[in-house]
């Protein structure tokens, strides 16, 4: 076993990679079934790709922090077996790796003290912490000697590996925050008291698609006490996190249930019972910042660098397009950290880029040089530089818009007029899972689906505002949904108001706040409308390819997250109908909102009123006062409505099930409990079905099946074909065969296993 330079690697890892291997070959050989091999690789850092049979495995990489001999190793693998990128929560992501190759993958990491294990599923996830950790003239102490304490002692445990959700750490130098430890689970600011160092702990934080800023837990604690605390926290999350809704499991839910003072209640509990767990034994040297604040960059020769709180050092910046590096880049940047850092080693950021530190001031020309030889200019800036994206839809299967493809349309748009992005900073996330961290963001989007005239358009919802500081965190907030085309034009534009406008050097989430809300609602307004499919069909399609946008390739219930836009549209329709007074649309919008998850897609106001009445009245999801009459509506009655629509869906869940707490909570599936014989094949015409209504129509149909029969379908081509047997195959059911039918059209018969 190798040692890594900051923490020790399990003792058990080589016979966990063995096993892996095992389950490998049963995997491709036929003898593990899909969904317990996932159940299984996940937690081991290896998700599936968009494309069906291609893989990514996420590297943890604690506190950002690898040595140069692992970067070169990281390269050597890149270029072996897939290619790199860097992510919003410091780790290396190898894509496109062949599942068959990922053992070997793995030893060879374990060879160089890395690992996957814990880089996915319900884990404890890679620890992060400032990048400026151990440099940064603010902090208070070098903190990321604790991030590797911590991830040292949790990756060894057996119950780090299955949580009722992931679990993440984050740890800052200052109150900056530059690791985000007040958005996450678990979160610790460091803090001086009487000469000792120690931190401000929160908890409860988290972005998501419910994003929450974490509670203040305690003012300081000892930071000999890190190690136990996080051990605590993880054993309180094991034993009172909700591990049978995925949408309510992480942590900071179990904050909401039980509210901040249980929760320290409960914790100190844990910290009572805790036997063998170690103080955290690192020598911290304490400073006196006179202020806490993201250090400033500055600029020699095109080089933009950060100086350190060492005399003569600096750290220089090194700008990765969206974090995707070419691996003969990554190993020439990783040489040049070997003969010129002396720390030889290279540092992730959460804005994905790289920091290469300890560099004497006066090799910066040479360093300049040294690096002149890459494929990527990583030290010219350019509005690219200013944004941060996830994979979204180019890879994930839960993504819904190409986000990087946004971001480069954006950029070049940018660049193209000339725009200073100075202040600017924009995160993109391709679904509402906040990978590219949108909720933390000034200026932050994420993916969407608009639907116009029965046709789905990206979009993204565009979120402002978000500031973390010594003055307190705020999550950004939503201002409205634009198509993904008029993206470029609306970022312009709000460059443009914000640099004309601000007073001074007032940075955006002070010039968002001092604005207000309704202005920059009202500047999304002016780029909301969609043309006519006929009129500029670009709309239509994602920035970055030619095809119709679709939902395509998602897994398993995801094709579920671009029905959640749909309903929510139908729900703002309802919401300002009912402002304005127009009680008959807001009517007509909050009984169509839902019905889309029962695979009802109408505009005619009688059908919507009578599935209505079938699949919501007439199974108690909604009460008997609300099948009324459209001419005998009145105001009260329609608030209540839309106000039980909003509140069945805040409880719908990604298989499309309704999930309520009070007396209403059945949900009932058309014709559930039907009499159907097992091993009965049953057809089903959805030609002329688009996405993703093909998926849901199947999906409730085949639910009316027992365990064992098949349910065959036939589909148009293109994306509906890809789009059901992959969502399908991913929730685990069987794809028995899928058949070419010659005129344009599938056969796709589903085997019912779970």
């Amino acid at each position: 076993m190798s040692k890594s330079k900051f923490y020790e690697l399990p003792g058990n890892l080589a016979e966990d990679i063995d096993a892996h291997e095992s389950d490998v070959k049963r995997f491709l050989s036929g003898d593990l079934a899909p969904g317990i091999f996932k159940a299984r690789r996940v937690p081991r850092g290896i998700y599936e790709q968009r494309k069906d049979g291609t893989y990514m495995m996420r590297v943890r990489v604690a506190g950002g922090m690898f040595t140069a001999e692992q970067g070169r190793k990281l390269a050597d693998i890149g270029e072996q077996y897939g290619n790199l990128h860097v992510t919003t929560r410091q780790d290396v992501q190898i894509h496109n790796v062949d599942i068959a190759d990922s053992p070997e993958l793995m030893r060879q990491l374990m060879s160089v003290g890395l690992t996957s294990k814990g880089g996915g599923g319900n884990t404890v996830r890679n620890v992060a912490a400032c990048p400026f950790a151990g440099i940064c003239p603010s902090e208070v102490f070098d903190v990321a000697p604790y991030a590797y304490a911590v991830t040292e002692y949790l990756i060894t445990l057996e119950g780090s590996y299955n949580l009722p959700r992931k679990y993440k750490i984050a740890f800052s130098g200052c109150g900056a925050d530059c690791a985000l430890a007040r958005i996450n689970d678990l979160g610790f600011i460091a803090k001086e008291k009487d000469g000792r160092p120690g931190f401000e702990m929160y908890g409860g934080g988290g972005m998501g698609a419910v994003s929450r800023p974490g509670d203040l837990l305690e003012d300081w604690i000892s930071a000999d006490d890190v190690v136990k605390i996080s051990e605590a926290m993880r054993r309180l999350f094991d034993r009172t996190g909700d591990r049978h809704n995925r949408s309510k499991a992480r942590l900071r839910f179990v904050f909401e249930r039980l509210g901040v003072e249980a929760v320290k209640d409960e914790l100190q509990k844990e910290l009572d019972g805790l036997d063998g767990v170690p103080e955290c034994a690192v020598e911290s040297v304490i400073r006196s910042p006179e202020k806490a604040t993201v250090p400033d960059e500055f600029s020699e020769g095109g080089v933009s660098f950060f100086k350190q709180h060492q005399d003569g050092f600096v750290a220089i910046r090194l700008r990765l397009p969206m974090g995707f590096i070419s691996c003969a880049d990554f190993r020439l940047i990783a040489d040049v950290a070997e003969k010129y850092s002396e720390e030889k080693s290279l540092v992730t950021t959460r804005g994905q880029d790289l920091l290469l530190r300890f560099i004497n001031e006066g090799d910066i020309g040479e360093v300049a040089q040294a690096l002149s030889g890459l494929s990527v200019n990583v030290l010219k800036p350019g509005a690219l530089d200013h944004f941060v994206a996830c994979a979204g839809a180019s890879t994930c299967r839960l993504g819904l818009c190409l986000a990087r493809g946004a971001a480069r349309a954006s950029a070049e748009h940018l660049d193209e007029v000339g725009r200073d992005m100075d202040g600017v900073d924009i995160n993109i996330s391709g679904c509402p899972n906040a990978c590219g961290q949108h909720p933390a963001a000034s200026v932050g989007f994420f993916g969407a689906a608009m639907r116009e005239a029965k046709r789905l358009v990206p979009a993204y919802r565009v979120v402002l505002g978000a500031k973390n500081d010594e003055d307190g965190v705020r999550l950004s907030e939503s201002v409205g949904m634009l198509p993904a085309r008029a993206m470029p034009a609306f970022i312009d534009e709000l460059t443009e108001d914000y640099h004309s406008g601000r007073d001074n050097d007032e940075g955006f989430s002070a010039y968002y706040e001092r604005r207000g809300k309704e202005y920059f609602a009202e500047m999304v307004v002016r780029h909301k409308d969609v043309p006519a499919y006929e009129e500029n069909s670009d709309y239509y399609k994602d920035w970055g390819v030619d095809e119709d946008f679709s939902l395509a390739g998602r897994g398993a219930g995801e094709c579920g997250a671009g029905v959640f836009e749909v309903v929510s549209d139908d729900i703002a329709a309802a919401k300002k109908a009912l402002e304005s007074g127009d009680l008959d649309k807001a009517f007509l919008c909050s009984i169509r909102a839902l019905l889309i998850t029962r695979g009802v897609d109408s505009s005619d106001p009688g059908e919507i009123q009578k599935a209505f009445e079938e699949y919501f009245v007439g199974t108690g999801l909604v009460g008997d006062e609300y099948a009324v009459a459209r001419d005998d509506l009145q105001k009260g009655n329609v608030t209540g409505l839309l106000d039980r629509v909003e509140l069945l869906y805040s409880s719908l869940d990604a298989n499309l099930k309704f999930n309520l707490s009070d007396d209403k909570k059945v949900d009932v599936s058309p014709d559930e409990g039907a009499d159907v014989a097992v091993g009965k094949v049953e057809e089903y015409d959805l030609k002329g079905v688009g996405c993703p209504m093909n998926f849901v129509k199947a999906k409730l149909k085949l639910e009316m099946l027992a365990i064992g029969d098949t349910l065959r379908v036939t589909l148009d081509d293109g994306a509906p074909v890809q789009n059901v047997p992959a969502s399908f195959k991913s929730e685990g059911q069987e794809i028995v065969e899928t058949v070419d039918l010659g005129d344009g059209h599938w056969r796709v018969s589903v085997r019912k296993i779970c």
